[in-house]
């Protein structure tokens, strides 16, 4: 075949990027599922049509490039003028004022920017040397960008900005893919893998179902990156730290028994469904509220926080690539270990402080107007089908409360809420409210949200043919105490409950562990073929450490000292 490359365009196929691309999820979306009807044709005379017509086969592009000739065509000065296209699109970006406030908030460097700008004066007759020093540059940017992404705890996660800078990295990689290029264009070997990589790019460019997976984990990441940070205040890094768990989490025990009777108590009154769910709801988001201003513990919101930790730490750098198995292994042992204290602190004071409570009532002669029904409550805890697929409810609540509270957390840094309610007249310049807002915000509405899943989810039942309910451990755990107090039980009875509230409680940890694990996981891209060896390792690494899992060996604290340097940083 006669090399002929005169003719074709390779200005497109350089650039990948259009600023007519959508980046907003409604026109994305639409834009897909049209194209799914009537597919995007490349403009004819262009390496995309020739690669469209040829089923993405590369050889005939291959076979027009004239490789000793390649200079008297107009393939350089097509790839000059493609780079030049994306690096204005890269410095645009640094050059924005928002972006460029962020920079300075977080004390990065903004100039490399500029002198990428400089730098494109004289791009066609760059040697090897000078090529090398705009890729050195672009390296610069790179850093500044993934240093962006990483204090997102100081600016928030913004699904735009997150979005935006994610395309800004492709145009970095492009563009040091067409540097390359430049440094190599009469390799047949260099092209070959270029061309390899936009077949496979064009795959993946329009398919709606990859798109809505990637907006649907960048959601999912805005969410749990704030429930991270809350999560590291959930894992003992030394015994000092364990045995302070113990103590908080008996303090939401004693709270949540409280709490229980008075739950108990209302189930005397006659109220319609839509009575009741609410003040069940009311009961339950004052508890939670009150446990955390009291500085409480409620062992069932831990895994939650601890599983988008684990998932942070996998993911430290925020470049989607996974360190040491031994290392999350290690955070995990940590994580379960904090678990099972504030579990036995929980399940103890729940139980104890109840039969006080009991005690007390039976004192003064008032325990029958308690309403307790200890035969029905019982009944409630018995090992079965439903107690399992009623804890596993709570936990998914649980999971889903703990993603509410970090979304929120992360909304009011991202859109500057408290800086806002300073400077508003409506809200009276209040410093006081900004710093609720900013501190308690989140706290505050995922405790809200979990009072409402938990006390009204029977409500489920109404109106799905399914009979849906809940079971928390230390609220069913109270409930045990109150009846082993008012009602004699045989010694079978009172083992079958016990383990049904074993049941409870591991269900509840086990599915809202495993949700938030693995949304936090797949939002930061790992693959589910990461979750086996994980699995594998914990399991064999229990059986020859078992006492780890449940008690802290040391008081190393690497965890720590990470959060120390970053907040340093």
């Amino acid at each position: 075949m006669q090399k002929n490359t005169i003719n074709l365009s390779f200005y497109s196929f350089f650039t990948k990027y259009s600023l007519m691309d959508d980046y907003g999820f409604s026109s994305g979306f639409i834009s897909r599922v049209f194209k799914k009807i009537l597919p995007s044709i490349p403009e004819e005379g262009t390496v995309e049509f020739l690669l469209f017509k040829n089923k993405k086969d590369i050889n005939p592009i291959i076979s027009l490039i004239d490789f000793e000739a390649i200079y008297s065509t107009q393939i350089p000065q097509e790839l000059d003028l493609s780079i030049k296209a994306l690096c204005l699109k890269i410095a645009a970006f640094g050059l924005d004022n928002d972006i460029n406030h962020k920079f300075r908030l977080l004390n990065l460097e903004s100039d490399a920017f500029e002198t990428l700008i400089s730098q494109m004066v004289e791009l066609e007759s760059y040697d090897t040397l000078k090529t090398k020093e705009l890729i050195t540059i672009l390296d610069r940017i790179e850093n500044n960008i993934l240093s962006l992404r990483r204090f997102k705890s100081i600016i928030g996660v913004n699904l735009h900005l997150t979005i935006v800078t994610r395309r800004i990295l492709e145009y970095i990689q492009r563009v040091k893919e067409l540097l390359d290029l430049k440094l190599n264009i009469n390799s047949e070997t260099h092209w070959r893998e270029i061309l390899n990589k936009h077949s496979r790019y064009c795959k993946e460019k329009d398919s709606l179902r990859a798109f809505i997976v990637r907006h649907f984990d960048l959601l999912i990441f805005e969410a749990v990156e704030h429930t991270s940070n809350k999560g590291e205040k959930y894992i003992a890094e030394t015994k000092q730290e364990y045995w302070q768990f113990l103590r908080k989490s008996m303090l939401g025990g004693a709270l949540i028994a409280i709490f229980a009777l008075l739950k108990i108590y209302m189930g005397t009154y006659e109220l319609s469904p839509m009575a009741y769910a609410f003040i069940a709801s009311l009961n339950y988001a004052i508890c939670f509220i009150l446990v955390k201003q009291m500085g409480g513990i409620i062992a069932t919101k831990q895994p939650a926080m601890t599983a988008s930790t684990i998932a942070k730490n996998i993911d430290k750098n925020n470049n989607l690539t996974y360190d040491s198995i031994k290392e999350i292994v290690s955070l995990i042992k940590k994580a379960l270990s904090s678990q099972f204290i504030s579990i036995v602190g929980n399940f103890t004071m729940a139980l104890v402080f109840s039969c006080l409570i009991f005690k007390i009532f039976q004192l003064f002669g008032m325990q029958n107007s308690l309403g307790i029904e200890p035969a029905y409550l019982i009944k409630d805890v018995v090992p079965s089908i439903h107690l399992i697929i009623y804890a596993a409810t709570a936990g998914v609540f649980l999971a889903l409360s703990g993603l509410i509270s970090g979304y929120i957390d992360n909304k009011v840094i991202a859109s500057k809420i408290a800086y806002r309610i300073t400077n508003s007249r409506l809200f009276l310049n209040s410093t006081t409210l900004a710093n609720f807002v900013k501190t308690k915000g989140g706290n505050l509405i995922g405790n809200l949200s979990l009072g409402i899943f938990l006390g009204s989810a029977f409500l489920l039942s109404y109106i799905t043919p399914l009979s849906i309910d809940i079971r928390h451990i230390a609220f069913s755990t109270s409930y045990v105490g109150y009846s082993f107090m008012s009602l004699p039980f045989d010694i079978l009875t009172i083992i079958k409950a016990l383990v049904g509230i074993m049941l409870i409680g591991l269900t509840n940890l086990i599915v809202s562990f495993s949700i938030t694990l693995l949304l936090a996981l797949k939002s930061r891209g790992a693959k589910l073929s990461l979750i086996p060896r994980l699995f594998i390792y914990s399991t064999q690494d229990f059986i020859k450490n078992p006492l780890e899992y449940f008690m802290i060996k040391n008081n190393s604290s690497r965890l720590l000292k990470r959060d120390s340097d970053d907040k340093t940083t």
